[in-house]
This record gives structure tokens, sequence and C-alpha cells, in this order.
């Protein structure tokens, strides 16, 4: 069985690819919770990056301005009293910053995301709706308690309960977004929890499961009924959610060089790169050689997502 070969990229690689490694959090580096002042963005980011897959968690807090980024197949433009959080392994690309960006970066290590979010189906909540408006009064409670973590760590306090006062804010924050932020956040119907779950799946089994039927059997539901599901909330069929995150993953194999296009297409799963080719072109209107090109080449193009 062929398998995905992709590149996780780290914080501390991330600030070394796309901030000029330049990019310090308030207080101490290295530490499992971190902040950072989003200037440092306008100020070292030079976008469009390419696709790329995420080893961290991370929440954005935009108290001014705002711009636009890919997640996965989506792309979601940000602006002023918005949240965009980002869950480890999902893809992400920064195509634009506004100059008048600011707010907070907070990188939050996996481990201790179950302090954070303990709710199992809140948290796939927070992955499907990664973008959260809120009001302005809202805003600035974020803001203050963005500001008590870089406090914090400004302090250098070492103390036993650090973490644990860190985790607590972080919680309070994600249970208010959650609280005011979409009804179906907290109370989803039966459509949207299944479509939430699908997309999980295929998350994880996109390479070697291509066919509806086989997310419909892990559901226990019939495969009239997930298409319904998928179609009402997203508007597209669940084969086509398949194809797209296929594609996507793909864009971000195409931006290592040292593999061939027939590597890319077996790393997929695919039993020869016409195949794969057919598929890519479909979905961007490329084939994967010209989209590896152009990418190579900075065009601002070629991270849109799948339409």
């Amino acid at each position: 069985m062929a398998t995905e070969q992709f590149e996780n990229v780290s914080l501390n690689g991330f600030i070394d690819d796309y901030m000029q490694g330049q990019a310090q959090p308030f207080g101490a580096p290295s530490q499992p919770i971190q902040v950072f002042p989003l200037r440092m963005a306008v100020e070292l980011m030079r976008p469009p990056t390419p696709l790329f897959r995420t080893q961290y968690n991370f929440l954005l807090l935009f108290t001014g301005g705002g711009g636009r980024q890919q997640v996965d197949n989506e792309l979601i433009t940000l602006a002023t009293n918005e949240v965009l959080f980002i869950r480890e392994g999902h893809l992400n690309a920064i195509l634009e910053i506004d100059p008048a960006t600011k707010g907070y970066f907070i990188y939050i290590d996996s481990t201790l995301l179950p302090r954070i979010v303990d709710d199992a189906t809140l948290l796939r909540r927070f992955a499907f709706y990664p973008k959260h408006t809120v009001p302005p009064e809202v805003t600035k409670w974020l803001a203050g308690c963005c500001q008590l973590l870089a406090d914090r760590r400004e302090g250098g306090g070492a103390g036993v309960h650090l973490i644990d006062i860190q985790c607590a804010l972080l919680r309070a924050m994600m249970m208010k977004i959650a609280d005011t932020s979409a009804a179906q956040l907290i109370r989803p119907d039966r459509p949207s929890e299944i479509t939430m779950r699908f997309r999980e799946l295929v998350y994880a089994h996109h390479v070697e499961q291509r066919t509806v039927r086989f997310y419909a059997d892990r559901l226990a539901v019939t495969q009239n009924y997930l298409n319904r599901c998928v179609k009402q909330v997203t508007g597209r069929p669940p084969k086509q959610h398949i194809n797209e995150t296929v594609v996507q993953f793909g864009k971000v194999l195409l931006l290592d060089r040292s593999k061939t296009i027939s590597e890319v297409a077996f790393s997929l799963n695919f039993s020869d790169a016409a195949h794969f080719g057919r598929l890519f072109r479909q979905l961007t209107g490329l084939t994967p050689s010209a989209y590896r090109a152009a990418a190579m080449h900075g065009l601002s193009d070629y991270v849109q997502p799948s339409s």
C-alpha cells in the first residue's frame, strides 16, 4: 500500500522558512504555549506561502486588519473581530496579509489540547468551522486573555502552576468563542454532525479509501443519506470532497522537487501518473507539472483552492 510522505512543518520551521527566522514570542521560546504579536507577520512575511501541513495547533485573533488564508480545501477571508483556529496536521497557506493587521498568534502544543478542549465533539466542530466572527466586546475580552498569557511568559515565572494557568485561560477563550460563534458549533443538527465526521474520516483515509460506500459504512448510514447530508451542509457531494482532499495533498507533495510526478501519484495510491494527472487537472485547471512550475516561480495563483 502506498503511503503519504508529507513534511510536517513545525513552528520553528515555519519561522525559519517564512519569517526569516526572526519571529520571537512574548517570553521564553520553545514552550508548549507561545504567544506572538500578529504585527510580526506584517513585518516579516512575504505572502503567498505554499500549502504546508502544520505540526502544531494555533489560534489567530485579529484585533485589526485581516487577510486571506487557505485551510484544507477552503479559501477564508479574515477581518477584524475574527478568530481562526487550525488543528495540527491540516493544510494551510497564507495568501494575503492586510498591512493594518494586529492581534495575536497563539501556538498550542498538541499534548495540551485535550486539557484545553476536553470535549472531542466540540474539538471536531472547531476543526470543521475554523473561522469565527465575534462581537467587538468579545474581541477585547479575548485580547485581554492573550495579554495575560503573554504577561505570564514575560514574567519569567517558572511556577509549578504556570501551565495550568495558561491552559485555564485558553480553555476560557475557546468556550467564549464557542458561545458567541455560529449556533451549529454548539448544537449542530444531524446532517452537520454526519458531515463533520465524514470530513474527519476523509482526512484520515483519503489515500487508501476513495469510495463513498466506505465512508457511509464507517458512519453506519446509507450512501444516499450521506450524499444528502454532505451536499446540504457544504453544497458539494461526498465524492467531490474526497477528490479535493486528494488533490490538495498532491499539491503539497508536488512542492518536493525530489519526487517525480509518478512518485507523487504512487504516494497518493494512484496506479499511474496519468490517472492522477487527469484528476488534478479536472480540479485545478493545471497539470501537475504546470502547477509545480508555477509554485516554484512563486506565482500568486498557485495556491487557489479547488472550486
